[in-house]
């Protein structure tokens, strides 16, 4: 039986020279979404979720062989941290059993092969990581200047909804999930905002399906970023009777106390 347990800092070369690769064809789990701190999730759906994935503060990458040994460049500089001192060796043991649980699961996905090529060829200066997106902070609120703007952002997101109200409604939205904003107040979110309460003052509109439509934010980043439909069935979530229930992966909830029907996709 393959040993898929490669110890951080040891030659994957070595470990791999002598393994039969599996044929492109064999039955491979299903793929992962990896975060840079190395929880997963396996969706239900993976083929209706993006490359990047922002949930919260983390920020996830669908595992392939080059995101593999940018993770595994990244070990190898922990471990170096620790051997310095900078870094303690119990919070390295936590991040290197999660790295090999991660790298066992490449190995079935992707294969040896696959990933000693990639680790090879990786320009670790040139490779852009998912990266989480850089929201502004809160600023004090101005009795003169802030309602005139807050107006002016409503005013101008819902003309963007409007444009595309008749493709939402056609598809399964409600007007409540596309225009909903009452006791919004520019910071607090209920489970009943809609998508009006999303869009900032240079947001675009793209993609629109029965799950999800596409928020697109400014250049030069342009983050895309999804607002997810409650009322029909996701690959984290099922529609019951009106209400939906979270679904939870083995290792992370895709939604914490608090969080809304939002998930960015990272550029």
């Amino acid at each position: 039986m393959l040993n898929n347990t490669l110890q951080c800092g040891e030659d994957l070369e070595t470990r791999t020279s002598s393994l039969p690769v599996p044929p492109a064809d064999s039955g491979r789990s299903s793929p992962i979404w990896v975060s840079t701190d190395l929880f997963f999730l396996t969706p239900r759906d993976p083929e209706a979720l993006a490359r990047d994935l922002q949930i919260d503060q983390r920020c996830y990458r669908r595992l392939d062989p080059e995101y593999f040994a940018w993770l595994k460049v990244r070990m190898h500089a922990l471990r170096a941290a620790v051997i310095a001192g900078r870094v303690s060796g119990v919070a390295f043991e936590v991040i290197r059993l999660r790295f090999n649980e991660v790298q066992a699961q490449a190995i079935t996905m992707l294969g040896d092969a696959a990933l000693l090529r990639a680790v090879r060829a990786l320009d670790v200066e040139r490779y852009r990581p998912p990266m989480p997106e850089q929201r502004e902070p809160a600023t004090p609120r101005n009795a003169r200047s802030e309602p005139q703007a807050y107006q002016e952002r409503f005013v101008r997101a819902r003309g963007l909804i409007d444009a595309i109200r008749d493709q939402a409604i056609a598809l399964g939205w409600t007007l409540e999930r596309l225009y909903f904003h009452e006791g919004y107040d520019g910071r607090r979110f209920t489970t009943r905002s809609g998508l009006i309460c999303f869009i900032g003052p240079a947001h675009q509109i793209g993609e629109v399906t029965i799950k999800s439509i596409e928020i697109i934010g400014p250049p030069p980043r342009e983050v895309r970023t999804r607002f997810y439909n409650p009322d029909v069935e996701q690959s984290w979530r099922r529609a019951v009777r009106g209400r939906s229930l979270d679904l939870q992966s083995s290792n992370v909830a895709l939604f914490g106390a608090g969080s809304r029907n939002m998930v960015s996709e990272c550029k």
